[in-house]
């Protein structure tokens, strides 16, 4: 198990003693540094170190703040044992992550037990939060929010798509939902025949099969439910094999990264997201530029709302009598919880609350890789 520990400064050696102050106003994060989604775990922690320096200048509440930082590599076994460190050991007021649906969905239940509010900022798969009352958040929209207005955009630019292949990855539970269930729903509801749903796996290397499949079947556009480097290499083998049916991906394929891994053959795909880097104005702009000179990358929805969901934490903590005191653990971690159910934010990623069901009420954003970036349609 690997770990790794963020600090605003170092701990103070024997201040913890019972009923005293805790030594730092305790975050937790779990995020995939290394392993399974090392890159988003790694551009999520840009952000999060954006976050940290901001609050270097003043702290929560005058108190410095400490990110205790987990590495779960994706793993479900790891997410769930270090929730319960966070929880028991580390005494955190309360958890951002795990990152990806698979994780979220056996760790949440472990903050439900601790009685710790845990927010993912990235798992889409719908229901994750619903399951997990009250102690549950998702500060990320599920793609059963997203994917109807995706449909809408895409069939309204390829008005003569009557006819699709979806291809779905069967690994990761989020894709898996997406290409079987939320996807093959929103078509059929539109009258659009889904021709096959064709399988392939996360960490796939040859697409050629499944391309080769949808080729033979011939349909008016194509679905590819994936992350953005299995996406992005099936985009590549779709246009090698020369179909030029209009392609739609999942939430997973919105990353700038997508865009580098498909390269030209990623242009007119069409996609949808909670956050667009490209927004001009001024306030994200300045922050998007700060992101991109940390990271030498434009960022994406998990970052921004990474940043966003710190800055939540941050105001539910000043404003509702967290006292930080060790005696007032439990009582402090119910205050939080009952301030995110009614939290209104503006965050970079725009004005964000949270439903009765746990999940981020966000405006979605649908994108389409024009020249190597992705454009704003609506």
């Amino acid at each position: 198990m690997k770990i790794t520990t963020r600090t605003v400064a170092a701990l103070a050696a024997g201040a913890l003693l019972a009923g005293s102050a805790l030594a730092d106003i305790r975050i937790g994060v779990l995020m995939p540094l290394s392993g399974k989604g090392a890159s988003y775990g790694q551009h999520q922690e840009v952000a999060m170190k954006m976050a940290q320096q901001e609050l270097e200048k003043g702290g929560i509440k005058g108190e410095k703040v400490q990110f205790i930082v987990y590495d779960t590599r994706g793993e479900n076994a790891e997410a769930i044992s270090l929730t319960r460190k966070l929880i028991h050991n580390d005494k955190v007021l309360a958890i951002i992550g795990p990152f990806f649906s698979a994780e979220t969905e056996v760790a949440f239940p472990v903050g439900v037990q601790g009685k710790t509010p845990i927010i993912t900022a990235s798992a889409a798969k719908p229901g994750i939060a619903t399951k997990n009352r009250p102690w549950a958040f998702r500060n990320a929209l599920a793609s059963d929010q997203m994917n109807g207005l995706l449909i809408d955009s895409w069939l309204k630019q390829n008005p003569n798509v009557k006819s699709v292949v979806i291809l779905t990855d069967v690994k990761d539970a989020f894709t898996k939902v997406d290409g079987q269930t939320v996807f093959p729903a929103i078509l059929q509801a539109k009258g659009i025949k889904v021709l096959d749903n064709i399988s392939f796996q996360t960490a796939d290397i040859d697409y050629a099969a499944q391309v080769t499949r949808t080729k033979q079947l011939n349909p008016d556009g194509i679905v590819v439910a994936g992350l953005y480097n299995e996406g992005g290499n099936i985009v590549r083998e779709i246009r090698k094999q020369g179909l030029k049916q209009p392609v739609v991906g999942a939430l997973g394929m919105s990353e700038p990264k997508f865009l580098d891994i498909a390269g030209p053959a990623s242009e007119g795909t069409m996609v949808v997201m909670p956050f667009w880097p490209d927004n001009p104005e001024p306030r994200i702009a300045s922050w998007v530029n700060e992101y991109k000179k940390r990271a030498n990358v434009a960022p994406n929805n998990t970052d921004a709302l990474m940043y966003d969901t710190v800055f939540m934490l941050k105001n539910c903590i000043e404003t509702t009598g967290v006292t930080n005191k060790e005696a007032d653990l439990a009582g402090d971690r119910e205050k939080i919880r009952g301030c995110l159910e009614k939290i209104k934010f503006n965050g970079v990623a725009g004005p964000i609350r949270f439903n009765e069901n746990g999940d981020a009420v966000l405006q979605p954003t649908v994108l389409q890789a024009r020249g190597g970036k992705w454009s704003y349609l609506r």
